[in-house]
């Protein structure tokens, strides 16, 4: 019966999509999620399979640490009795609610220019016989359709695996189908929530600004939005009993805001609706999820027909604004950092690929979104923050940061020269460049250190100035600059390719030590480095013990250089090992 009914689902959807407003709706649900931007820059073609493996594993590895947790045998090794789930289990939902609402809102501001068509789409569609109404409702079931499938896939771990964790020990299966039944349709409704939301201010922005304005500041909105998506995931173990320490007024207030609403929600559909705030909370949680709905259709009703008509003469801009005038206060040392004519012509494309690609742009800001949030954690930890700017030398929280920054910087524009630009245009670096001479390590070294210490360092001297004089300063800028060179000798490693000109790195079967020394480095570079500044700024002398421990990791660095045969020096074009190695 159910194979039949799946037969007879796939005959419907076969035949409405032969229909033409079925074809639009594919070519829209087609180009969300493999077409590529609007400047031609190859897409990450990693398919659907690994898309939704990517997206369901957050919940995926959460839902299989509740085991320990919730499991009956766990629970009698350590002497715990009975519990009621639906009490227990609350600062856990909250968390799965904050999780599935990140997940869902930073897939979707992934694919945030993917909703709005483009001038391959008007030069396409606007010589066929299909209404403008057409389109626009073509397109709005497809960005619906895709909200779905986001939902459906973020969620579909933690709605089985979880209540399974929690209630599957219970000899009652009317019990586990309520809970489960529960938190599935809750989770599944703050997931549409989060899209819903993303997509709403796009739809906002998109009617409020002109067309050029948008594409300016669409790359602002995203990374304000990642910034808030990840102080949310961050506030997630705190929040619950952060609850419970405020008045009943406050906390009146705080309930009726998501995601804390929608606990409100699930205790309705649990049958708890009799609690105190629960009738408040739901109400409140429908409420912004109608909002969301609703701004939603609107917004991009409302501008639909004026961006869309308008796409011929909008032109083509990249994701900031160009200044009006081409003057570079570092240009005078272009001669002497830049040596030769190939490294200056690379760094100028490097550069600029940086700054004008929509893609890499991505990449660099949901990194520096995450320094930025791991940098407030940080100076959040400190007993106040008065503390953190009082004392004889810098805090090791004030000090963190500028390394916290620093690294996320640094190994953003790493990954990001993973992703090509256009290899269809690589020919003339192939043709041009001596894959004998080294090129490539210098220009990435300079890109690196360019879009990191050209900013940090002064910031960081500046603020150590304000509070504890000159020589702190001086010695801060100076460590944060020998440390910071010292990442990227290593980040560079193995690198033999012009950034943005070689395929995608294949997967290999050590990319998970991979990730593990990145996590590991953060660590030493966040954490330990700023301890050893600190313990040094205390007395002067003791900076020399940087000097020895720096020498050593660039010599060891050096000798391997040294060590590798001609054949894995030359210049490569191809696919080459993962990032970092």
């Amino acid at each position: 019966m159910m194979h039949s009914a799946k037969q007879s689902l796939r005959r419907r959807w076969n035949k409405f999509s032969q229909t033409p407003f079925g074809c639009l709706v594919r070519l829209f649900l087609g180009r969300m999620f493999y077409a590529s931007d609007n400047n031609g820059a190859e897409e990450l073609d990693i398919g659907v399979g690994v898309i939704v493996i990517l997206l369901a594993m957050p919940g995926l590895l959460v839902s299989l640490l509740m085991f320990e947790k919730y499991g009956s045998l766990i629970r009698l090794l350590r002497g715990a009795g009975a519990y009621d789930p639906f009490t227990a289990t609350i600062p856990d939902e909250y968390f799965f609610l904050v999780l599935s609402m990140v997940v869902s809102g930073g897939a979707a501001l992934w694919r945030w220019d993917s909703i709005f068509l483009d001038r391959r789409d008007f030069t396409n569609l606007v010589p066929l016989p299909i209404g403008l109404r057409n389109i626009f409702l073509a397109n709005l079931c497809a960005i619906f359709f895709l909200v779905g499938v986001l939902t459906l896939v973020v969620n579909a771990a933690s709605m089985i695996l979880f209540p399974v964790a929690v209630v599957g020990s219970q000899p009652s299966l009317v019990l586990f189908c309520r809970f489960a039944v529960g938190h599935a349709v809750v989770m599944l409704l703050a997931s549409a929530f989060s899209s819903l939301a993303v997509f709403a201010v796009a739809g906002i922005l998109m009617t409020l600004l002109p067309a050029a304005t948008f594409r300016s500041l669409s790359l602002l909105a995203r990374f304000t939005l990642a910034v808030l998506l990840l102080v949310l995931l961050g506030t997630s173990f705190a929040v619950p009993h952060w609850l419970t320490l405020l008045s009943v007024a406050n906390a009146r207030r705080v309930a009726i805001l998501p995601p804390v609403s929608f606990l409100g929600l699930l205790r309705t559909v649990w049958g708890k609706g009799g609690e105190p705030f629960v009738s408040a909370m739901t109400s409140a949680a429908a409420a912004a999820l109608g909002a969301a709905f609703s701004t939603t259709v609107l917004a991009y009703r409302a501008s639909f027909r004026r961006s869309f008509l308008r796409i011929p003469e909008t032109p083509d801009r990249g994701p900031l604004p160009r200044a009006p005038f081409s003057f570079s206060p570092l240009a005078p040392l272009r001669e002497a950092v830049l040596r030769t004519p190939g490294q200056r012509a690379c760094c100028h494309f490097v550069s600029r690929t940086l700054l004008r690609s929509d893609g890499h742009l991505q990449v660099v800001s949901a990194f520096l979104a995450l320094g930025l949030v791991a940098s407030a954690a940080v100076l959040s930890s400190a007993p106040n923050l008065h503390s953190i700017v009082t004392g004889n030398a810098p805090s090791v929280e004030f000090l963190s940061v500028s390394f916290i920054l620093a690294y996320c910087m640094i190994v953003g524009i790493r990954l990001a020269f993973e992703i090509p630009a256009d290899l269809q245009a690589n020919w003339i670096f192939r043709f041009w460049l001596d894959r004998d001479r080294h090129e490539a390590r210098p220009v990435a070294r300079r890109v690196l250190l360019l879009f990191s210490l050209s900013w940090l360092a002064p910031a960081g001297f500046l603020a150590t100035l304000a509070f504890w004089g000159w020589i702190a300063a001086l010695l801060h800028a100076a460590i944060l600059i020998l440390c910071t060179v010292v990442l990227v000798e290593v980040l560079l490693l193995k690198f033999r390719k012009i950034p943005f000109t070689c395929p995608y790195p294949s997967f290999k079967s050590h990319s998970g030590l991979i990730v593990v020394a990145y996590l590991f480095g953060y660590a030493f570079f966040t954490y330990y480095l700023p301890q050893m500044e600190n313990w040094s700024l205390s007395d002067p002398w003791r900076l020399f013990w940087f000097a020895p421990l720096l020498a050593m990791v660039l010599g060891s660095v050096q000798l391997y250089r040294k060590q590798m045969l001609d054949l894995d020096k030359e210049l490569v074009f191809e696919d080459v090992s993962a990032p970092g190695f």
